[in-house]
């Protein structure tokens, strides 16, 4: 779905492995380090980060928050077993880092994420916040001397639900919810601590209960102004009404930014001058790419200022001036970042081989930004950009131990389908010999609106160690290739997206030698819904995967928590008339009865994304029908298991199946 996020990779430089180099197996996967949360220091000295390493004997990642010094590269750690740590900020003066962490509240009976500060001239971290329903998200005030945070409000029904009056109103939220979704709000407290002060209230929220989507948090330069996200409702079904907000950092009195109708999200004052830049789908269609605007309070809508880039923007960096932007997003098959003045001009930023996977604001007195990145043959470090200019310095060498494996080389496959230049990514064997044929797996990004790009893929490696051919096809509804090809699924979900990926094969085929008796097609998410619409359209495969597939529109409107968010892509609801035969033509199920390829259904038993309910479905259709068919649940909430255990079972058992089929 939408929501789902499926790295991919591309073409690199050739890497020189020796022959005796053996290939990548789950045990080295176990091994690498994540790196995440890269935030510069405000005199761009210091880089935060926190870094991640799984932990399978007690089934869960170990985080910890590492300082890193850009001149000397020198790294050392700064917090220790620690639970629930996320979301570095420095202060404003540099000389401390706030941060989220688990702790126990009074009065409650969970661990909470609430703000602690940790001083870098020594000390503990302290609590600043006591939230009974922990801290979802936060932001200094630009002097330092407090945090605007929000929280969700207490549920009112509580001595009702204690005595089992618990009936809830649902709403426009999935079949899983067990009680009524409850908004969150904004509040203030000293940096140092003390009293609390609620700035807004509501039935209208800061956030959604599911997926968990908060609002940024954005202070105006002179502390007078924070910008919010207005969700019209907690229900995720409703988020397509939200809209910015600007709230009066003392009265808490509210009004909206642009005069939109919805769709508005990433609220980022400029760090001087009057300038706030904020996201929206081009033109307000949901169907087409995030583009940035930017305005200011009682300038309305402002200005698309990556109309001419014709990309969807993934994240924004403002710098320090106030006259300029970073942007970052999928451009054919690179991980692309642009400076753009507000002035009009674009500078292409030169990042070599490495794609950005996540950045944090610029350093206000040098203007250097820190990200973490990848490429094809490495997986996350961090790096440090001087400036739009300069080339990127890799900072760490956490997962170096890779260079030591044989791994696969990545190149591009460029193609052209019913009027588009399309493209997409394929992973070849180790020690790949062209005089040789090989069987062909399709591993397809879910979303639609995600693309496969130049990034370290562990999966695609893997499966190449195995021997095989691996393809990630860049389907219509892809955020790589524009607004016109994003738009492109509109009413089309399954059958143009279907010739998308039989016309990459067709690619693939034509410059290397493909076993096309030995072909697989497997995804997770919308990938899965590929999966299952391409094995009930065309009798080519040999196997087929399909995790969390969506099988069903009537489920995903109906029983997941997209429910109107949905409505866009088709025109109308499923059950109005005029609309239902295109819901139901485009569902997989519908052809399941074409279906022959040997298939494995996964998904979590709580996911209330796309709901197991679709993977019920085909796999009856399947069994019933006499076609070799397994399918497996984990018994977890969520759209795929987020444990290290049971994340890299799921990989497990998907080779397993293909090696079953194709080897």
């Amino acid at each position: 779905m939408r929501l789902a996020i499926i790295a991919a990779i591309s073409i690199a430089a050739l890497f020189p492995a020796a022959a005796s180099a053996r290939t990548i197996d789950f045990s080295d996967v176990r091994n690498i380090v994540s790196l995440s949360s890269p935030q510069i220091s405000p005199d761009g000295k210091r880089i935060v980060f926190v870094r991640s390493r799984p932990d399978f004997a007690k089934d869960r990642s170990q985080s910890d928050l590492m300082l890193m010094d850009v001149k000397t590269k020198k790294v050392r750690q700064i917090t220790f077993n620690r639970r629930g740590l996320a979301s570095p900020r420095w202060s404003p003066d540099g000389s401390s880092i706030a941060f989220l962490m688990s702790t126990m509240v009074e009065g409650v009976t969970d661990p909470q994420e609430e703000i602690f500060v940790l001083p870098l001239d020594g000390g503990d971290p302290r609590p600043v916040t006591k939230a009974e329903q922990g801290v979802d998200g936060f932001a200094w005030s630009p002097n330092g001397s407090q945090f605007a945070f929000i929280t969700q409000d207490p549920n009112p029904y509580k001595k009702q639900v204690e005595a089992h009056n618990d009936a809830f109103e649902v709403g426009a939220n999935d079949y899983l919810h067990t009680e009524a979704s409850i908004p969150s709000h904004l509040w203030t407290i000293g940096s140092n601590g003390g009293t609390s002060k609620r700035l807004t209230s509501g039935s209208w929220s800061l956030g959604t209960v599911d997926p968990g989507a908060t609002s940024d948090i954005s202070w105006s330069p002179d502390g007078k102004k924070i910008a919010i996200i207005h969700f019209p409702t907690p229900l995720i079904g409703d988020s397509l009404g939200a809209v910015i907000d600007i709230v009066d950092a003392r009265t808490g009195k509210r009004s909206p930014l642009t005069g939109n109708k919805g769709l508005e999200g990433s609220p980022d004052f400029a760090p001087a001058g009057n300038l706030i830049a904020y996201s929206r789908n081009a033109n307000g269609d949901d169907t087409k790419g995030n583009a940035i605007y930017v305005t200011h309070i009682g300038g309305g809508p402002g200005k698309d200022i990556r109309a001419h880039i014709d990309r969807t923007i993934n994240g924004t960096a403002w710098d320090p001036s106030g006259k300029a932007l970073w942007l970052f997003g999928p451009d054919r098959s690179n991980v692309a970042a642009w400076y753009v003045t507000l002035g009009g001009s674009t500078q292409r930023v030169n990042l070599g081989n490495v794609a950005i996977s996540q950045t944090g604001p610029v350093a206000r007195k040098t203007g250097a930004l820190a990200f973490t990145g990848t490429t094809t043959n490495h997986p996350a470090e961090l790096y440090y950009l001087a400036s739009p200019k300069s080339t990127p310095v890799r900072l760490t060498n956490y997962n170096g131990f890779i260079t030591k494996l044989q791994l696969g080389r990545v190149v591009e496959m460029n193609w052209k389908n019913d009027g588009f230049s399309e493209d997409g990514v394929l992973t070849l064997p180790p020690s790949y010999d062209s005089k040789k044929s090989y069987p062909l797996v399709l591993i397809v990004h879910g979303g639609p609106q995600s693309a496969s790009t130049l990034v370290w893929n562990s999966q695609n490696q893997i499966f190449a160690a195995h021997g095989y051919l691996i393809f990630n096809p860049n389907y219509r509804g892809s955020t790589n290739l524009g607004d016109r090809y994003e738009h492109a699924i509109w009413h089309d979900a399954g059958a143009g997206p279907g010739r998308d990926v039989m016309a990459g094969i067709a690619a693939v085929e034509k410059a290397y030698k493909v076993d096309t008796s030995r072909m697989a097609v497997t995804g997770w998410s919308y990938g899965g819904y590929m999966t299952s619409w391409m094995t009930g359209h065309y009798n080519i495969w040999k196997a087929a995967v399909a995790g969390a597939a969506l099988n069903d529109w009537f489920d995903d409107y109906n029983e997941a928590f997209y429910v109107y968010t949905d409505v866009p892509w088709f025109g109308g609801s499923p059950w109005n008339p005029k609309y239902t035969a295109m819901w139901r033509e485009q569902s997989p199920i519908t052809y399941a009865q074409s279906i022959k390829a040997p298939t494995l259904i996964m998904g979590d038993i709580g996911d209330n994304n796309v709901t197991i309910t679709n993977s019920f479905k085909m796999y009856h259709a399947l069994k019933d029908n006499g076609v070799p068919v397994q399918f497996v649940a984990y018994p977890v909430h969520g759209h795929f298991p987020s444990d290290p255990v049971r994340s890299e079972d799921v990989t497990k058992r998907w080779l397993a199946w293909v090696d079953r089929y194709l080897r």
